[in-house]
Order: C-alpha cells, then sequence, then structure tokens
C-alpha cells in the first residue's frame, strides 16, 4: 500500500490526484490551506473510494509548517512514499503590463510555487531517506513553465523554475528517490479562473480547437499522470517534465 501526501488537494487536480491513488489502494493525506470544508468533501470521496484518508492543514510557503505538515502526515500514514507538490499560486496580469508585475506579486508566487514546493520536497525526503525505502517526488509545473505564456510572467517564470528544482532533486536524490514533474496544459472544470477578471468561458473551450486531441483537459489526466510516474511501471524514470496537453505545444 503506498503512503501518499499530496499538497494542495482541497479541489481540482489535487482532489482528482487524491481519489486516483485511493482507488488503486493507497493511504492519502490531503494538504490545505484554509479551505477546510473543501478538504473534508475530498476525504469523504477519498473514503467513499474504500481507502484511508486524512486531513494535514499547513501552509506551504512556511519553511517550518512544510516540514510540520510532512512531518504529520507521515505520523497519520505511518510513512510517505508519494509527495505530489501540487499546491499552486497565480496573479493574473497581462504579460504587458509589467508594472503590475511587482516585488510582492513575484514574492508571493515564488514562497509558494517554487520555495513551499521545495520545502515540502525535502522534508518528505528526509521521510524517505529514513525509512530506508525508495520514493517518488512529484512536482506539478506548467506549460506556462515551458513557453512564455499564461497568467502572468511571474507565475510563467515560477513554474519554469518548478521544473528545474524538480531535475536538480532527481540528481541528488538518486537513486533511492525518484523526483518529476508533469506540466498541464489547459485544464477544464477547475477553479483556476475564479480570480482572472478577463476570464471568458465561450472563449476558453473555443481553445479546444487549437489542441490536436480536440478537448480541454481535465483534472483526471493529470491525475492519473501521476499515479503513473508514482508507480512502478515507471520505476525506471527520474528527472523529466511531463508535459500533459493533448499535444498543444507540437503546433
Amino acid at each position: 500500500m503506498q503512503r501518499v501526501l499530496i499538497t494542495g488537494a482541497s479541489v481540482g487536480i489535487g482532489r482528482q490526484t487524491a481519489i486516483a491513488f485511493a482507488k488503486r489502494g493507497a493511504a492519502v493525506a490531503i494538504n490545505y490551506k484554509s479551505a477546510e470544508n473543501d478538504a473534508r468533501e475530498t476525504l469523504r470521496l477519498v473514503k467513499e473510494s474504500g481507502a484511508e484518508g486524512y486531513l494535514v492543514q499547513g501552509d506551504v510557503s512556511s519553511e517550518a509548517d512544510a516540514a510540520r505538515l510532512v512531518n504529520e502526515a507521515a505520523q497519520r500514514l505511518g510513512g510517505i512514499d508519494v509527495l505530489v507538490n501540487n499546491t499552486g499560486v497565480t496573479k493574473f496580469i497581462p504579460f504587458s503590463d509589467l508594472d503590475a508585475a511587482t516585488a510582492d506579486v513575484w514574492d508571493d508566487l515564488y514562497k509558494v510555487n517554487v520555495e513551499g514546493a521545495f520545502f515540502c520536497a525535502r522534508a518528505a525526503a528526509k521521510v524517505m531517506q529514513a525509512q530506508e525505502g525508495t520514493g517518488c517526488i512529484i512536482f506539478l509545473s506548467s506549460v506556462s513553465g515551458m513557453l512564455p505564456r499564461g497568467s502572468s510572467i511571474p507565475y510563467s517564470v515560477s513554474k519554469a523554475a518548478v521544473i528545474h528544482v524538480a531535475k536538480c532533486l532527481a540528481q541528488v536524490l538518486a537513486p533511492k528517490i525518484r523526483v518529476n514533474c508533469i506540466s498541464p496544459g489547459v485544464i477544464a472544470n477547475t477553479r483556476w479562473n475564479a480570480g482572472n477578471p478577463a476570464f471568458d468561458p465561450e472563449k476558453y473551450q473555443a481553445g479546444a480547437a487549437d489542441i490536436p486531441l480536440g478537448r480541454l483537459g481535465e483534472p483526471t489526466d493529470i491525475a492519473e499522470a501521476a499515479v503513473y510516474l508514482a508507480s512502478d511501471a515507471a520505476a525506471f524514470i527520474t528527472g523529466i517534465n511531463l508535459p500533459v496537453e493533448g499535444g498543444a505545444n507540437i503546433k
């Protein structure tokens, strides 16, 4: 039985990833920062799938809190075999509005997207190393980290940094711990655009016409990729960034 910690698992991709692992019989620790009610719904769905589940509150952007929540998850699960670094935040700023990309915006996004992911990975790696077994760490980046696009320049750059952090840790933590990254493309049915004043649902859906596979991604597409990378079928895979975007970037 895998013991899995997923950060930011209260909604969206995080929730579906928790459910996907639960359906494979994993015990799942569900991290959330403030959305307790949503996290409890994720927990309900995990248990409905027949798996053990636990809630672990914590702010990944705090170095101390990241270590605490990882250790708390390890205590409840009896160890950690898989960490999915799913937590991410953004600010919706047009790329052309350079003045709006203030120091506060850069700091906020880096603290969560880059530093928080690193803090959780470092703490989880210590748990995995103490188990004297193997482990798997999965980072969630974005196609925005591969190409200059997305909700803002600070977000795009922070997600590029996430990919590189994953590659660095893959080298440092081998051979016992595998580290990989997933870069989602445009994903439907999330709350990601709730804070985007320019969000146009019709235009959003019309974007599927530019995707070779003919549809937008779903949170389950990312969840299944995470399950694969954490499985024995991916035992010889580390240090990769896996785009899950329907072929959008081949055009």
